[in-house]
């Protein structure tokens, strides 16, 4: 597309505004920081513009480029007052209505596919930021044997999504590795398995969670029989229920084991509640608005799916962090 391509089409966009809301713009320099949709009513139905072919029924009709105005749905033409109705040409130039709903950004939710750069997968727990104001960027949270690769990663190693096992690679990095909680693997107590990750270019990371949707960013404790569900790269959307807390369990990570202490134990509601590659879920309870209640860190897919997860307000106070 060239500058007077352009100039031309913002011509022909004008054109349109001014017929449909009765507003010149008198704004037509495609390098301005002003924008034609601008004049649009808020809440119209209308949310863009363009140029391209005109499409019926999945065909092409005809060769010359047509004004294609974007609308959130299509609505019968007898039902439209006179003002509303979009013409069928525009300055000889032919229109074309095309549905598009509603226009949203496409950022990576939390509950998804990621893994350290040469790690194994594992899922975005949640987006986090710093309780000290020290920073105001956008942090991931996920397990140390996620992120930090089993305490062999380095501050700055990147974080990829998808995995590198589900087809990621460095070129798909959302987030470089910041801080995390060093496991002991020599007989010592664990009581958190977390790492956090700075996010690359903010806002690519969305606070919702996959299937859940936003959180309360104030967390609760767990409670024996607490209904809970989360969300996680290999089993999707689960829900469980709170079994013990206090749990002291030995977990092998790579021919070593690991001792965590007052961790939490959750069963699956009739089905597996996690399984490899749900490390790092975050779990929420059942309140209209989800609240936090633990960080998944592994399990066994007997007995309805055994979950070990790590109270999560003992990883907020450890990162001095805070759920965004």
């Amino acid at each position: 597309m060239n500058l007077e391509f352009l100039e031309q089409a913002r011509l022909y966009k004008n054109e349109l505004i001014l017929h449909l809301f009765r507003q010149p713009v008198s704004f037509l320099n495609p390098t301005t920081d002003s924008s034609l949709l601008y004049a649009i009513p808020h809440g119209s139905n209308i949310v863009g513009m363009g140029f391209g072919s005109k499409i019926t029924q999945g065909n092409i009709v005809g060769e010359e480029p047509v004004l294609r105005v974007y609308v959130r749905e299509k609505r019968l033409e007898a039902k439209l007052s006179a003002n509303l109705k979009i013409p069928k040409n525009i300055n000889g130039i032919s229109t074309d209505v095309v549905e598009v709903g509603e226009v949203h950004p496409y950022s990576i939710p939390c509950g998804v596919s990621v893994s350290h750069q040469s790690g194994k997968p594992g899922t975005i727990g949640c987006l986090v930021g710093k309780n000290d104001g020290s920073s105001d960027a956008d942090f991931l949270l996920s397990n140390n044997h996620i992120f930090a690769n089993f305490n062999k990663a380095r501050p700055g190693d990147l974080i990829v999504q998808p995995a590198v096992g589900d087809s990621g690679s460095n070129s798909s990095a959302i987030a470089k590795l910041t801080d995390f909680q060093v496991m002991n693997f020599s007989g010592g107590a664990n009581f958190m398995d977390a790492a956090i990750a700075q996010v690359i270019s903010p806002g690519s990371v969305t606070p919702m969670i996959q299937d859940i949707g936003n959180i309360d960013r104030n967390p609760i404790g767990a409670s024996t029989n607490q209904l809970v569900k989360k969300h996680g790269r290999t089993t999707g959307l689960t829900h469980g229920t709170v079994r013990a807390t206090g749990v002291d369990v030995s977990i092998p990570y790579l021919n070593r084991s690991a001792f965590l202490v007052d961790q939490i134990e959750i069963e699956g509601n009739g089905q597996n509640f996690s399984e490899e590659g749900d490390s790092g879920s975050l779990i929420v309870d059942n309140s209209p608005t989800p609240r936090p209640v633990a960080l998944l860190v592994g399990g066994s897919t007997k007995h309805s799916g055994f979950t070990v997860a790590t109270p999560i307000s003992r990883i907020l106070t450890r990162f001095n962090i805070v759920l965004r």
